[in-house]
């Protein structure tokens, strides 16, 4: 059955490919947009550097933890598949419930959102006095992504990997302003922003609340094992996209942060409400620097969502293989060899959520439990792998192993509980829908049985 699967898509991605779709999904939006939240919980520059330095430590933990599943077990789907292998269909039935109607689109739709948003910053229109008008930019931009990589798959790695340079470029550049203004090279410039007090409460309480939006920025280290069949050499390959992606891109946003302190104080960088990146930039370069920024931060979201997208549309494709309910999304494009029906029914998704929602971002709070509880699963899946398939060819393993993995569990298990503290109503939503997948996935079984 693999043998045959390994036809059904074109293996095209190689390293450098496979390691944009890390890079391009975890550079899109929270890298601008919520350095203030973590500015709002910590107090002072070292505070806020440590944090993004546990953060990507947690990070790596996951990714060693996923690095050794992706070369195990390189089938399209990625989580899903090790999900399934680790836990049996029903887990993976429900990740891939929440995942294709829930979490993707609402990642998609707050990147078209911020597209649209910088968008209009960069033509000095107020999106909330035009909001009909904002949102069809938005779906404009998922309409464009959407036919991007239902074009084919070199169509949509050619895009991310032109859009990830653009963006690491625009990371660098910030980072480069951040040390010319610290070595004197720039002047400050009058901008208007007003310093905000910082949260009071117990520092380890703060601390990890200022770990939720830091670790949604650091978002997207998963990315590339939902392509695995569409990757050369993938037992080598995909560790490779993971940790090198992961670490490229920490350094780049502990640099960065480093950058915004440098020419902002924390009560500013927490007063900035989502514009650091453009306050900063011109307070070390000038007012003309912000329109630059807002076309840099517009390249930044669409790559994201283009990365999203592309691995997304795998998603459905993948459970459609042994899941009854999906089977109409196990089908590719006889000419493009790209999941076509996954691709369309998840832009319709999407685009409904932009319709929707008011404000999109807010879907990240309905899903984020569920999130962390999967997360935690697919570190655990390496040992209880490891005892239900020892026999398995390992090409790569987990460092530290089984420290590595454990820590990740317990790291996800702390974000979870802290979701739940932050918005026990939205974890309450996100219990409802995985309540109605366990619905689904009964009714599933009455009908077809057992089979797949």
């Amino acid at each position: 059955m693999e043998k045959e699967r390994e036809h059904e898509f074109h293996r095209s991605l190689g390293p450098w490919s496979t390691s944009a779709i890390i890079a391009g999904s975890m550079i899109g939006t929270g890298i601008f947009l919520f350095v203030y939240e973590v500015a709002l919980h910590l107090p002072n520059r070292t505070a806020i550097l440590a944090a993004w330095i546990v953060g990507a430590l947690i990070a790596s933990c996951g990714a060693l933890s996923l690095a050794e599943l992706a070369a195990a077990y390189p089938q399209t789907g990625g989580v899903y598949v090790f999900l399934r292998r680790a836990y049996g269909p029903f887990v993976s039935f429900l990740y891939s419930w929440a995942k294709v109607l829930i979490m993707r689109a609402g990642t998609l739709g707050i990147m078209a959102v911020a597209f649209s948003t910088w968008c209009f910053d960069f033509l000095n229109l107020d999106p909330e006095a035009l909001p009909w008008a904002a949102k069809g930019v938005a779906i404009v931009v998922v309409l464009a992504i959407t036919a991007i990589n239902i074009v084919g798959l070199r169509s949509g790695s050619t895009v991310q990997n032109v859009l990830t340079a653009v963006k690491i470029l625009c990371l660098v550049g910030i980072i480069i302003v951040g040390a010319a203004f610290v070595g004197g090279l720039l002047e400050s410039h009058p901008v208007t922003i007003k310093p905000a007090e910082h949260y009071k409460g117990h520092f380890i309480l703060l601390f990890g609340a200022a770990l939720i939006a830091i670790m949604w920025t650091f978002g997207g280290w998963d990315e590339s094992p939902f392509v695995a069949e569409e990757v050369r050499n993938p037992e080598r390959n995909l560790p490779l996209s993971i940790l090198g992606g992961l670490w490229t891109v920490a350094l780049l946003f502990l640099l960065v942060n480093a950058a915004y302190l440098a020419i902002l104080s924390p009560s500013e960088m927490a007063g900035s409400a989502g514009v650091a990146a453009p306050v900063a930039v011109e307070r070390a370069v000038g007012s003309g620097a912000r329109k630059i920024l807002s076309i840099a931060l517009m390249i930044s979201a669409f790559g994201a969502a283009n990365g999203y997208a592309l691995t997304g549309g795998r998603i459905a494709y993948a459970t459609g293989r042994e899941q009854a309910l999906f089977r109409w999304f196990a089908r590719t494009d006889s000419r493009t060899k790209t999941p076509a029906r996954s691709l369309v029914v998840q832009g319709a998704l999407t685009i409904a959520a932009i319709l929707i929602f008011e404000d999109p971002f807010t879907l990240l709070l309905y899903t984020g439990l569920a999130y962390w509880v999967f997360a935690g699963l697919t570190a655990a899946a390496v040992m209880v792998l490891r005892l239900r398939d020892p026999q398995r060819e390992r090409p790569f393993r987990v460092w530290g192993y089984p420290v590595i993995p454990i820590l990740f569990v317990a790291a996800s298990l702390g974000m979870a509980v802290s979701v739940i503290f932050s918005s026990t109503r939205n974890a309450l939503i996100t219990v409802g829908i995985l309540v109605a997948g366990a619905a689904a996935y009964s009714i599933q079984t009455i009908a077809f049985g057992k089979r797949p």
